[in-house]
Protein backbone atom coordinates (compact mmCIF):
# COMPACT_ATOMS: atom_id res chain seq x y z
CA UNK A 1 0.00 0.00 0.00
CA UNK A 2 1.16 3.50 -1.09
CA UNK A 3 0.16 7.13 0.16
CA UNK A 4 1.93 10.22 -0.39
CA UNK A 5 3.02 12.86 2.70
CA UNK A 6 3.57 16.61 3.60
CA UNK A 7 3.48 18.90 6.27
CA UNK A 8 2.58 17.60 9.26
CA UNK A 9 0.69 14.72 10.30
CA UNK A 10 -0.04 11.20 10.57
CA UNK A 11 -0.95 8.02 9.02
CA UNK A 12 -1.74 4.35 9.80
CA UNK A 13 0.49 1.77 9.04
CA UNK A 14 -1.16 -2.21 8.18
CA UNK A 15 -0.04 -4.73 10.63
CA UNK A 16 2.50 -7.09 9.60
CA UNK A 17 4.12 -4.32 7.88
CA UNK A 18 8.07 -4.74 7.74
CA UNK A 19 9.82 -2.01 6.48
CA UNK A 20 8.79 1.57 4.74
CA UNK A 21 10.17 2.87 1.20
CA UNK A 22 10.22 6.50 1.44
CA UNK A 23 10.72 8.20 -2.10
CA UNK A 24 11.04 12.06 -1.52
CA UNK A 25 9.47 13.64 -4.98
CA UNK A 26 9.84 17.09 -4.41
CA UNK A 27 13.29 18.79 -2.71
CA UNK A 28 13.20 22.42 -1.88
CA UNK A 29 15.65 24.51 -4.15
CA UNK A 30 17.23 25.92 -1.19
CA UNK A 31 17.88 22.67 0.88
CA UNK A 32 21.20 21.73 2.17
CA UNK A 33 23.32 18.44 1.60
CA UNK A 34 25.96 16.48 2.76
CA UNK A 35 28.68 14.65 0.43
CA UNK A 36 27.68 11.38 1.07
CA UNK A 37 26.46 9.01 -2.46
CA UNK A 38 23.54 9.76 -3.29
CA UNK A 39 22.99 12.79 -1.27
CA UNK A 40 22.34 13.66 2.07
CA UNK A 41 20.04 16.39 2.85
CA UNK A 42 19.41 18.46 6.05
CA UNK A 43 16.42 19.77 7.70
CA UNK A 44 13.44 18.02 4.99
CA UNK A 45 11.99 16.35 7.80
CA UNK A 46 11.77 13.90 10.78
CA UNK A 47 10.06 10.58 10.99
CA UNK A 48 9.16 8.53 13.72
CA UNK A 49 7.25 5.55 14.23
CA UNK A 50 4.28 4.54 16.86
CA UNK A 51 2.38 1.36 18.16
CA UNK A 52 -0.64 3.47 19.54
CA UNK A 53 0.88 3.72 23.58
CA UNK A 54 3.97 5.26 22.23
CA UNK A 55 6.66 6.26 19.63
CA UNK A 56 10.18 4.65 18.82
CA UNK A 57 13.07 7.17 18.46
CA UNK A 58 12.65 9.82 15.51
CA UNK A 59 14.77 9.54 12.06
CA UNK A 60 15.54 12.28 9.95
CA UNK A 61 14.46 12.47 6.59
CA UNK A 62 17.57 12.94 4.35
CA UNK A 63 17.78 10.95 0.84
CA UNK A 64 15.67 10.92 -1.69
CA UNK A 65 15.07 7.01 -1.85
CA UNK A 66 14.93 6.05 2.15
CA UNK A 67 14.50 2.68 4.06
CA UNK A 68 12.53 2.54 7.30
CA UNK A 69 12.74 -0.39 9.38
CA UNK A 70 9.63 -1.25 11.50
CA UNK A 71 9.65 -2.45 15.05
CA UNK A 72 6.86 -4.85 15.45
CA UNK A 73 3.82 -4.09 16.51
CA UNK A 74 4.26 -0.54 14.33
CA UNK A 75 0.51 0.99 13.71
CA UNK A 76 1.44 4.49 13.03
CA UNK A 77 3.54 6.76 11.11
CA UNK A 78 4.12 9.97 12.36
CA UNK A 79 5.97 12.60 10.37
CA UNK A 80 6.87 16.68 9.93
CA UNK A 81 8.17 18.05 6.25
CA UNK A 82 9.84 20.99 6.16
CA UNK A 83 7.54 23.41 3.71
CA UNK A 84 7.88 22.13 -0.12
CA UNK A 85 8.56 19.00 0.58
CA UNK A 86 6.53 15.55 -0.39
CA UNK A 87 7.47 12.30 -0.53
CA UNK A 88 5.75 8.89 -1.09
CA UNK A 89 5.41 6.14 1.46
CA UNK A 90 4.92 2.51 0.18
CA UNK A 91 4.43 -0.16 3.37
CA UNK A 92 5.90 -3.40 2.52
CA UNK A 93 5.37 -6.51 4.60
CA UNK A 94 7.94 -9.10 5.92
CA UNK A 95 10.41 -8.85 8.83
CA UNK A 96 12.86 -5.99 10.09
CA UNK A 97 15.86 -6.24 7.98
CA UNK A 98 17.34 -4.62 10.96
CA UNK A 99 16.25 -7.71 13.67
CA UNK A 100 18.74 -9.85 14.93
CA UNK A 101 18.40 -13.61 13.43
CA UNK A 102 16.25 -16.63 15.01
CA UNK A 103 18.09 -18.84 17.48
CA UNK A 104 19.32 -22.45 16.56
CA UNK A 105 17.08 -25.48 16.99
CA UNK A 106 18.62 -27.94 20.19
CA UNK A 107 20.16 -30.77 19.04
CA UNK A 108 18.11 -34.44 19.17
CA UNK A 109 18.57 -36.37 22.19
CA UNK A 110 19.98 -39.54 21.55
CA UNK A 111 18.49 -42.98 21.09
CA UNK A 112 17.70 -45.38 24.13
CA UNK A 113 19.88 -48.66 24.72
CA UNK A 114 18.00 -51.78 22.94
CA UNK A 115 16.66 -53.80 26.03
CA UNK A 116 18.45 -57.66 26.53
CA UNK A 117 17.52 -60.66 25.26
CA UNK A 118 14.92 -63.33 26.82
CA UNK A 119 16.11 -65.93 28.63
CA UNK A 120 16.08 -69.43 26.42
CA UNK A 121 12.79 -72.32 27.12
CA UNK A 122 14.06 -74.97 29.27
CA UNK A 123 14.82 -78.57 27.19
CA UNK A 124 11.99 -81.11 26.34
CA UNK A 125 11.34 -84.49 28.68
CA UNK A 126 13.49 -87.25 27.61
CA UNK A 127 11.71 -90.22 25.08
CA UNK A 128 9.77 -93.12 27.13
CA UNK A 129 12.47 -96.78 27.13
CA UNK A 130 10.86 -99.39 24.55
CA UNK A 131 9.30 -102.45 26.17
CA UNK A 132 11.84 -105.79 26.53
CA UNK A 133 11.76 -108.31 23.55
CA UNK A 134 9.93 -111.51 23.77
CA UNK A 135 11.59 -114.62 26.11
CA UNK A 136 13.85 -116.95 23.71
CA UNK A 137 11.60 -120.92 22.61
CA UNK A 138 13.10 -123.98 25.32
CA UNK A 139 15.63 -126.11 24.39
CA UNK A 140 14.51 -129.77 23.29
CA UNK A 141 14.51 -132.07 26.13
CA UNK A 142 17.80 -134.37 26.71
CA UNK A 143 17.84 -137.39 26.83
CA UNK A 144 17.47 -139.41 30.20
CA UNK A 145 19.67 -139.77 32.46
CA UNK A 146 21.79 -136.15 31.73
CA UNK A 147 20.08 -132.98 31.82
CA UNK A 148 19.97 -131.07 28.12
CA UNK A 149 21.92 -128.10 27.97
CA UNK A 150 19.89 -124.87 28.75
CA UNK A 151 18.83 -123.69 25.39
CA UNK A 152 20.04 -120.09 23.79
CA UNK A 153 18.99 -116.77 25.08
CA UNK A 154 16.46 -115.45 22.67
CA UNK A 155 17.66 -112.47 21.06
CA UNK A 156 17.58 -108.61 22.67
CA UNK A 157 14.40 -106.71 21.92
CA UNK A 158 15.07 -103.60 19.64
CA UNK A 159 15.05 -100.09 20.93
CA UNK A 160 12.15 -98.23 21.86
CA UNK A 161 11.77 -95.01 19.20
CA UNK A 162 13.14 -92.06 20.58
CA UNK A 163 10.57 -89.68 22.53
CA UNK A 164 9.01 -86.38 20.73
CA UNK A 165 10.82 -83.20 21.29
CA UNK A 166 9.74 -80.91 24.11
CA UNK A 167 7.92 -77.68 23.52
CA UNK A 168 9.92 -74.59 22.81
CA UNK A 169 10.37 -72.32 26.08
CA UNK A 170 8.46 -69.11 25.80
CA UNK A 171 9.91 -65.77 24.67
CA UNK A 172 11.55 -63.22 27.34
CA UNK A 173 10.45 -60.19 28.02
CA UNK A 174 10.88 -56.96 25.98
CA UNK A 175 14.02 -55.02 27.61
CA UNK A 176 12.93 -51.32 29.18
CA UNK A 177 13.27 -48.48 26.39
CA UNK A 178 16.10 -46.43 27.55
CA UNK A 179 15.89 -42.76 28.87
CA UNK A 180 15.21 -39.76 26.49
CA UNK A 181 18.32 -37.46 26.05
CA UNK A 182 18.78 -34.11 27.55
CA UNK A 183 17.08 -31.81 25.11
CA UNK A 184 20.00 -29.33 23.36
CA UNK A 185 20.29 -25.68 24.55
CA UNK A 186 17.35 -23.04 22.79
CA UNK A 187 18.70 -21.01 20.32
CA UNK A 188 19.57 -17.00 21.43
CA UNK A 189 17.22 -14.09 21.31
CA UNK A 190 17.51 -11.48 18.56
CA UNK A 191 17.42 -8.48 20.90
CA UNK A 192 18.18 -9.16 24.87
CA UNK A 193 17.79 -5.72 26.19
CA UNK A 194 17.07 -2.06 25.22
CA UNK A 195 18.07 1.52 26.83
CA UNK A 196 17.67 4.72 25.17
CA UNK A 197 18.10 8.60 26.47
CA UNK A 198 17.58 12.16 24.92
CA UNK A 199 18.94 15.33 26.33
CA UNK A 200 16.64 16.90 28.78
CA UNK A 201 17.93 20.76 28.07
CA UNK A 202 20.29 22.09 25.56
CA UNK A 203 24.21 21.70 26.17
CA UNK A 204 26.21 25.15 25.67
CA UNK A 205 29.54 24.31 23.67
CA UNK A 206 31.63 27.18 24.91
CA UNK A 207 34.37 26.60 24.65
CA UNK A 208 37.04 25.35 21.20
CA UNK A 209 38.40 21.68 20.90
CA UNK A 210 36.92 20.66 24.08
CA UNK A 211 34.66 17.04 24.47
CA UNK A 212 31.09 18.28 25.99
CA UNK A 213 28.24 15.18 26.91
CA UNK A 214 24.86 15.02 25.17
CA UNK A 215 22.43 12.28 26.12
CA UNK A 216 24.01 9.18 27.75
CA UNK A 217 23.06 5.00 28.55
CA UNK A 218 24.20 2.69 30.97
CA UNK A 219 25.18 -1.07 29.24
CA UNK A 220 26.25 -4.20 30.91
CA UNK A 221 28.52 -6.81 29.73
CA UNK A 222 27.50 -7.94 26.61
CA UNK A 223 27.21 -7.38 22.77
CA UNK A 224 25.40 -4.13 22.19
CA UNK A 225 24.54 -1.89 18.48
CA UNK A 226 24.40 1.92 19.57
CA UNK A 227 22.96 4.38 17.11
CA UNK A 228 23.10 8.56 18.10
CA UNK A 229 21.58 11.31 16.31
CA UNK A 230 22.32 14.99 17.71
CA UNK A 231 21.32 18.37 16.72
CA UNK A 232 23.40 21.29 16.42
CA UNK A 233 22.94 25.04 15.64
CA UNK A 234 24.43 28.69 15.98
CA UNK A 235 23.00 32.02 14.99
CA UNK A 236 26.64 33.81 14.24
CA UNK A 237 29.37 31.40 12.35
CA UNK A 238 29.36 28.55 9.97
CA UNK A 239 30.84 26.13 12.84
CA UNK A 240 32.18 22.94 12.36
CA UNK A 241 31.56 20.31 15.09
CA UNK A 242 32.64 16.73 15.78
CA UNK A 243 30.91 13.83 17.50
CA UNK A 244 31.86 10.47 18.81
CA UNK A 245 30.33 7.36 20.73
CA UNK A 246 32.84 6.95 23.58
CA UNK A 247 32.49 4.95 26.78
CA UNK A 248 35.14 6.66 28.95
CA UNK A 249 38.03 4.96 27.68
CA UNK A 250 37.80 4.10 24.26
CA UNK A 251 35.73 5.75 20.77
CA UNK A 252 33.58 3.45 18.78
CA UNK A 253 32.56 5.48 16.59
CA UNK A 254 33.18 9.80 15.40
CA UNK A 255 32.39 11.62 12.15
CA UNK A 256 32.40 15.70 11.69
CA UNK A 257 30.39 18.07 9.67
CA UNK A 258 29.86 22.16 9.51
CA UNK A 259 26.64 24.37 9.01
CA UNK A 260 26.41 25.34 5.18
CA UNK A 261 24.64 28.23 6.35
CA UNK A 262 24.50 30.82 9.58
CA UNK A 263 21.34 29.96 11.81
CA UNK A 264 21.46 26.87 10.00
CA UNK A 265 20.96 23.67 12.01
CA UNK A 266 23.06 20.46 11.88
CA UNK A 267 22.38 16.77 12.31
CA UNK A 268 25.61 14.09 12.90
CA UNK A 269 24.63 10.85 13.03
CA UNK A 270 26.25 7.67 14.30
CA UNK A 271 26.56 3.92 14.44
CA UNK A 272 28.55 1.14 16.07
CA UNK A 273 28.81 -1.73 17.66
CA UNK A 274 30.79 -2.55 20.84
CA UNK A 275 31.57 -6.01 23.24
CA UNK A 276 31.51 -4.52 26.29
CA UNK A 277 33.16 -6.61 29.32
CA UNK A 278 31.30 -4.50 32.38
CA UNK A 279 29.09 -2.56 32.77
CA UNK A 280 30.00 0.98 31.14
CA UNK A 281 28.32 4.46 30.70
CA UNK A 282 28.33 4.89 26.94
CA UNK A 283 27.58 8.51 25.85
CA UNK A 284 27.63 10.44 23.08
CA UNK A 285 30.06 13.45 23.04
CA UNK A 286 30.30 16.70 20.71
CA UNK A 287 33.20 19.61 20.56
CA UNK A 288 33.44 22.57 18.04
CA UNK A 289 36.28 23.01 15.95
CA UNK A 290 38.85 25.83 15.50
CA UNK A 291 37.42 28.85 13.63
CA UNK A 292 33.85 27.76 15.07
CA UNK A 293 32.45 30.67 17.53
CA UNK A 294 31.59 29.32 21.22
CA UNK A 295 27.96 30.61 20.79
CA UNK A 296 26.60 26.85 19.58
CA UNK A 297 24.89 24.45 21.39
CA UNK A 298 23.76 20.94 21.25
CA UNK A 299 19.70 21.13 21.02
CA UNK A 300 17.60 19.12 23.19
CA UNK A 301 14.56 19.95 20.98
CA UNK A 302 14.61 21.02 17.51
CA UNK A 303 15.22 24.61 16.60
CA UNK A 304 12.22 24.84 13.95
CA UNK A 305 9.16 23.07 14.91
CA UNK A 306 10.08 21.41 17.86
CA UNK A 307 7.84 18.28 18.67
CA UNK A 308 9.71 17.60 22.56
CA UNK A 309 13.01 17.10 24.12
CA UNK A 310 14.05 14.15 21.20
CA UNK A 311 16.44 16.09 18.63
CA UNK A 312 19.83 14.82 20.43
CA UNK A 313 18.83 10.75 21.12
CA UNK A 314 20.77 7.98 21.98
CA UNK A 315 19.43 4.51 21.78
CA UNK A 316 21.17 0.65 22.44
CA UNK A 317 20.27 -2.95 21.29
CA UNK A 318 21.58 -5.92 23.30
CA UNK A 319 21.65 -8.33 20.79
CA UNK A 320 24.54 -11.20 22.17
Amino acid sequence: MSFTITGTGSHAIAGGTGWLEVHVTSVPPDAGHGTANPANYYELGVLRLGDGTGVWPPQALDAEHQVVGCPTGTTLLYYALRPGVSADVTEVAGTNPFSGPAGSTGATGATGATGATGATGAAGAAGATGATGPAGPTGPAGPAGATGPAGPTGPTGATGATGAAGATGATGATGATGATGPTGPAGSSGVLAYAEAQLSADVSISSLNTWFNGPSVSLGAGTWAVWCTLTFYSSTTQNQYNARINDGTTSYASSENSQPFVSTPLTISLVATMVLSSTKIVTAQVLAGTGSSTDGKLEAATHNNSVGNNASTIVALQIA
